[in-house]
């Protein structure tokens, strides 16, 4: 066998070992201080991008693509901005691997906030929402919650996704995303 064909198998065989990436914070629910009112409750594409979830039996993940803009959606805002009445609140879309992201959201009926988030490109793994933060402080504000009860966290999950938006995979953080292709598509990267 050609050596640039071992390789290949090589690295075909370790994509296909790796496992899903999950941490301990995507399966535990929130400490009881850390719960709050406002649920993600829409997750919606501007520009053609792919969205799948909420899924999660205690941490929510809605599936976004890096690159594409979304608009979301929170509710039950009740906690803080004089009870979901403010024209505006502020929020950070939190990161480990490409840092926090501090956005304004509006107000589109008491307790109701939308904002559009451009999921950055070089996005990976998952991305809590803080609500009602104060000058872009991380630990200032509430955590956003499952659109259903409110009482684990709701993240933003940067994947890949297959055709039709099917097959959403979360991308791990020192990886590289790669598009998906049949053996045949790969067989001829070799001929």
């Amino acid at each position: 066998m050609h050596h640039r064909h071992r390789f290949a198998l090589a690295a075909l065989t370790a994509t296909l070992a790796l496992p899903l990436v999950a941490s301990a914070r995507d399966s535990a629910p929130l400490p009881a201080a850390q719960v709050a009112g406002a649920r993600l409750i829409s997750v919606t594409p501007k520009d053609g991008g792919c969205v799948a979830g909420p899924t999660g039996p205690n941490v929510e993940a809605w599936d976004v693509q890096p690159g594409k803009t979304y608009t979301v959606t929170i509710d039950h805002v009740t906690d803080c901005a004089n009870g979901g009445t403010d024209a505006t609140i502020q929020l950070i879309i939190k990161s480990s691997s490409i840092g926090n992201t501090v956005v304004t959201a509006n107000k589109t009926a008491t307790g109701t906030y939308a904002f559009d988030y451009p999921m950055p490109f070089k996005a990976c793994e998952t991305s809590p929402i803080q609500y009602c933060t104060t000058n872009g402080a991380a630990n200032t504000g509430f955590t956003v919650g499952r659109h259903d009860t409110g009482t684990s966290q709701s993240h933003l999950r940067a994947s890949t996704f297959g055709a039709n938006c099917s097959n959403p995979t979360p991308i791990a953080c020192g990886l590289t995303p790669t598009q998906q292709r049949t053996w045949g598509e790969v067989k001829q990267f070799y001929r």
